[in-house]
């Protein structure tokens, strides 16, 4: 029963590895729309109007790296969910075993 606590343990911790290190390096891509001289043309979701490249909304940011770098965005996207799915089904067992155990005051 300890290894596989301990199987379990490993795999969330690589999972979170590998979902910061595939942050970090779609965040560092995303960070270059700014400072490109026709970043209004890689816009989606932030206004036309926008003047400062400082306003541009993270998900065109995120859109961006998607399109310069698509592995890596795909993987921090991915890992992101499998860490979010994983959380909801421990949180879900749990419940379920506190809900089964027939708690009684004495």
């Amino acid at each position: 029963m300890k290894k596989r606590g301990f199987f379990k343990l490993y795999s969330m911790l690589c999972l979170l590895s590998v979902f910061g290190y595939s942050y970090w390096a779609t965040s560092w891509t995303a960070s270059q729309l700014p400072a490109l001289s026709n970043w209004k043309s890689h816009l989606i979701f932030t206004p036309r109007t926008v003047v400062a490249s400082k306003d541009i909304y993270e998900i065109d940011m995120f859109l961006y790296a998607l399109k310069v770098v698509p592995l890596m965005a795909s993987v921090c996207f991915l890992s992101l969910m499998m860490l979010i799915g994983i959380g909801i089904y421990y949180v879900k067992k749990q419940l379920s075993y506190v809900g089964e155990k027939k708690i009684t005051s004495s």
